[in-house]
């Protein structure tokens, strides 16, 4: 998705004022939520929510659609999460692009190590006599690291796809409902 330019009047920031929008922007911002389960968290009465969502609605920055069964959910727009959000895209590449990396550094770490021979039998001495020993086979700390490295790079690859999904998810939802 691109970036949504965000004008900001004077009854989006009349809208904005109040501390409640406020709250049930940032509680929409994890997740689609219907009028009863806001008014569950926000601790209010039904009537008092759906105002505040109407509110929120007219500034185009919540979407109201339902979902082909009685209930109506309510999530952000695309100008309401750019106003909460507005670099999460950015985020999100960022995680990915740090997570392929530390997931590709990790599987070469640990082919390498798989690949490396084992010497077998005794190193033969050095001529004069010096010298370090040539070690008998790759070092373990090469798995370790390997390891190490894919996994955390597996959590942030899923991480950023799992963020990726559900915010496609939201904008798909947004994007096919009228805002009321």
């Amino acid at each position: 998705m691109e970036p949504v330019d965000i004008v900001l009047t004077k009854d989006t920031f009349e809208v904005l004022a109040s501390e409640t929008r406020l709250d049930i922007l940032k509680i929409l911002s994890t997740r689609r939520m219907t009028v009863t389960e806001l008014a569950d968290t926000l601790d209010l009465a039904k009537s008092t929510v759906h105002h505040h969502l109407q509110r929120l609605a007219d500034a185009g920055l919540v979407a109201a659609g339902d979902d082909g069964r009685a209930w109506v959910y309510y999530a952000l727009t695309p100008e309401g999460r750019g106003l909460l959000q507005p670099h999460d895209g950015t985020r999100i590449r960022i995680i990915l692009a740090a997570g392929l990396a530390s997931l590709v550094g990790g599987v070469c770490a640990v082919v390498a190590f798989l690949t490396t021979p084992i010497r077998e039998g005794p190193v033969p001495p050095r001529l004069g006599g010096g010298g370090l020993p040539v070690p008998a086979g790759p070092p373990v700390e090469l798995l370790v690291a390997g390891i190490a490295l894919a996994v955390i790079g597996g959590i942030l690859v899923a991480y950023a796809c799992t963020r990726w999904r559900n915010r496609r998810a939201t904008e798909d939802f947004c994007a096919g409902e009228e805002v009321t």
